[in-house]
């Protein structure tokens, strides 16, 4: 009940910028001072998180009462080709595009790294001169101290996470992977050769709402961090007196993650493992798993899928006695069910096959699962000349030896569960009913 009234206040504060406050974890109360105005601002960024900050801060700028006068925008060179005398972009980060939306000026500095890069005057008609302040929130690349002191006020930084917990490239996604209910945004200075380490000079909490995905989490936290940005830049002299060092002891950091991450270990993992690593790079990287198909080992992509809740019975009974990665599926389910370690269960609605289209679970169902033959999921490809290998269990694991185990003491017969699963319960959790007749038949 905590984090839920934590997350609905950060809601709040998020739709009424004027009422945003800090909590006592921050150590530090900054004043609104409506004296502040007139600056010249130099945004650096690239992604989501980013885009939101930025639109804060250009709301602030045509806003009633401004602190912001001018704003310019540093951010990645987009890529495109011509075509018939338009431009055909085959990428443009966020900023880049909210920039070019909102008429801002942006500036694209050398790919390779900032180093020769010259820092930009100010070019906006009336105004000119030098910038008075730089905001940098996930560039992504790093910042020489002779840009750093190009400003009058120097540059301050918006992180996504509480530092000193998570410093680097992927805050957010390593918060949720490791099962964190609280995160938070943080506006720091620019420390002129620590990535990350600068004083801090405000802190605001986000409590994670358990089943949100990442790109959730990018938006509301960047939306969060561009009103924090504002405060800050309203009253940057108190800001910076309260300051404070981060400690050390304290540190922990982050790294970029590739494919690997979203692949799916069955020997290793927990139904809330996966659900865990599919929220954090949902509609970036699908989970996928390897399935023989025809003889054949093939990649299939879980493009939606959830942890099964307790509410709903398994559609086999005797799940238990069947390794993770076992596929159980019934008539007119709109999900295709999957044992994991520890007797857990995921519910996978729409997934991918190498090669092939999107398809549903009765699509996938009607394609690849055969009601005569069980099917198993597994980690790594094999080779095709061999049978599919036993399932190998962490060492030391006690397989759970029946449903009973596992829920509840509650025993169930096959028909019981599917009529649950068909009816009621599955209407209760949210899932679709569609009739199972409409589904095609894949081209395999």
């Amino acid at each position: 009940m905590a984090v839920a009234a934590m997350y609905m206040q950060a809601r709040q504060m998020a739709r009424c910028p004027a009422r945003l406050s800090l909590s006592p974890t921050c150590r530090r109360n900054l004043s609104v001072s409506a004296s502040v105005s007139g600056l010249k601002v130099l945004f650096f960024g690239s992604d989501e998180f980013a885009e939101r900050v930025l639109r804060e801060l250009e709301g602030n700028r045509v806003g009633t009462q401004p602190c912001i006068d001018h704003l310019e925008v540093v951010c990645p060179k987009a890529q495109y080709y011509m075509k018939r005398e338009k431009k055909v972009y085959t990428y443009q980060s966020p900023v880049d595009k909210h920039a070019t939306k909102k008429g801002l000026i942006a500036h694209h500095p050398f790919p390779a790294s900032m180093s020769s890069w010259m820092l930009p005057m100010v070019d906006g008609g009336n105004i000119s001169g030098q910038f008075d302040i730089g905001v940098v929130a996930s560039f992504g690349r790093f910042l020489p101290p002779r840009i750093i002191n190009g400003f009058k006020s120097g540059m301050i930084n918006v992180h996504p996470s509480l530092l000193p917990k998570y410093r680097g490239p992927s805050p957010i996604q390593t918060a949720i992977l490791n099962g964190d209910s609280v995160t938070g945004v943080t506006i720091q200075e620019i420390h002129p050769s620590v990535i990350d380490g600068g004083k801090v000079l405000a802190q605001a909490p986000y409590p994670i709402p358990p089943t949100a995905p990442s790109i959730q989490l990018i938006e509301e936290m960047g939306t969060l961090g561009g009103q924090l940005t504002l405060k800050v830049l309203r009253d940057l002299d108190f800001a910076r007196e309260k300051s404070i060092e981060q400690d050390e002891t304290k540190v922990s950091h982050t790294r970029l993650f590739d494919r690997e991450d979203s692949v799916i270990v069955w020997e290793e993992m927990t139904a809330e493992d996966i659900f865990r690593v599919h929220r954090t790079f949902y509609l970036k990287e699908p989970m996928h798993t390897c399935m023989r198909i025809k003889n054949k080992i093939k990649w299939v992509q879980f493009l939606e899928l959830s942890a099964a809740p307790k509410s709903i019975p398994p559609l086999n009974p005797q799940f238990a006695d069947f390794p993770p990665g076992s596929v159980f599926h019934a008539k007119k389910v709109p999900y295709i069910e999957i044992s994991c370690l520890g007797g857990g269960r995921i519910h996978v609605t729409r997934f991918r096959v190498s090669g092939k289209a999107e398809r549903d679970a009765f699509q996938f169902n009607a394609g690849y699962l055969k009601p005569w033959k069980d099917k198993r999921m597994i980690s790594r490809p094999i080779n095709t000349k061999h049978l599919t290998p036993p399932f190998v269990y962490p060492e030391g694991y006690v397989r759970p030896s029946s449903y009973t185990d596992i829920y509840d003491n509650t025993e169930l017969d096959f028909k019981y569960c599917t009529k649950l699963a068909t009816k009621r319960m599955v209407k209760d959790a949210g899932y679709n009913l569609v009739d199972e007749d409409s589904a095609e038949d894949s081209d395999d």
